[in-house]
């Protein structure tokens, strides 16, 4: 892993790393057990990280058709919510960038596993958006990052794997991180009956096997209506849930005492 701000010219060569401005905010600045494996889980897995938009991964809850029907719906509906300088926290391999990009006019994305940043680099170049296109290769944990330096944030897949006090790190972070008015967006997982009847808890700690059989034991949280609406309440948020679906849900928010 390298330390914050180290170039990555010779993994990513068009762009550099380098801290946005003199005036940062850290993410995160917590010491989890759970945030090690996580890292170590999702940076193996980012090969067959993509499988389970297409339902790979998830056939043993869902049928892979309504899966990827989500999954278009939140395509769809994605752009609408993402604009101007736009940072996608916990990026990943990149699955969403070709949806929102076209609406931004910089992509700040931010991941600390080099496999995953490897194909989303090669998105960036068939893309043809280098210009405006930022990768940092870091711990999202702790990164200084720019304040009021977005007007846009995507948060997809995080939040289901953060412990109650890092999502409330996340949230003041996101006032932070946001222009006045700024809005971020997250999509996740939805709490339902097929879960529920696996037996699953809406909250625990579960065990991921790659197709190598390696196993990860990572933190996996769902979330009904009530729990994003409660986390509005108590964080003085505006938030619009756009989608609840079966597997997935997207949501969008602004700050209270930001203009809209």
């Amino acid at each position: 892993m390298r330390g914050a701000g180290a170039p990555l010219g010779g993994l990513f060569p068009f762009k550099d790393v380098h801290c946005l401005c003199h005036s940062c905010y850290h993410l995160y600045t917590m010491d989890s057990p759970n945030k090690q494996e996580l890292f170590e889980y999702y940076n193996e897995r980012a090969p067959e990280y993509e499988e389970f938009y297409d339902g790979g991964t998830s056939a043993k809850l869902f049928d892979p058709a309504l899966i990827r029907k989500e999954v278009a719906i939140l395509k769809k509906l994605l752009p609408d919510y993402v604009n101007g300088r736009c940072i996608d926290i916990a990026c990943g391999t990149g699955f969403w960038l070709p949806v929102y990009e076209r609406n931004c006019a910089g992509i700040t994305l931010i991941d600390q596993s080099e496999n995953a940043l490897s194909d989303c680099a090669k998105k960036i170049e068939k893309l043809g958006i280098e210009y405006k296109t930022e990768m940092l290769c870091d711990d999202i944990f702790s990164y200084p990052l720019a304040e009021q330096g977005y007007d846009s944030a995507v948060i997809a897949f995080l939040v289901s794997h953060l412990t109650d006090d890092e999502v409330d790190a996340l949230i003041a972070s996101l006032k932070t991180l946001l222009v006045p008015g700024g809005r971020f967006v997250f999509m996740d997982n939805a709490w339902n009956e097929v879960i529920a009847n696996i037996p699953r808890s809406k909250v625990s700690m579960v065990t991921r096997t790659l197709k190598d059989g390696r196993q990860f034991r990572i933190l996996k949280r769902y979330f009904e209506k009530q729990d994003i609406q409660n986390l509005a309440g108590e964080n003085n948020i505006n938030l619009e849930i756009i989608y609840w679906g079966k597997v997935f849900f997207l949501a969008t928010g602004r700050f209270t005492d930001s203009p809209a």
